[in-house]
């Protein structure tokens, strides 16, 4: 069965993360925003070619982009980072 956002991945994220990212114009709970095929408004990282919204996302998740997320800690688990990483491969499942 394919990764869900809405069952899957936003539960990953806390409400403090959440708050946190929106007011740095990143829709962690936003799906339409996450999975945006043309999206790359976070420009702290990439570019990248297609989802960049997501792309940065899990960039910043895993530490290949920096600050780090979430900001502090605590970081998120490779478990956590595989789970992301497969809503990407599987098309960015609602």
């Amino acid at each position: 069965m394919a990764v869900s956002f809405k069952t899957d991945i936003l539960p990953l994220f806390t409400p403090t993360d959440i708050q946190h990212m929106t007011g740095m114009g990143v829709q962690l709970s936003d799906y339409t925003w996450m999975s945006n095929p043309a999206g790359g408004t976070v420009v702290t990282c990439g570019p990248f070619s297609d989802h960049g919204n997501a792309q940065a996302v899990y960039a910043a998740l895993s530490g290949k982009c920096q600050p780090q997320m979430p900001l502090g800690g605590p970081y998120w688990t490779p478990a956590q980072l595989q789970l992301f990483q497969q809503w990407m491969t599987d098309g960015y499942q609602p």
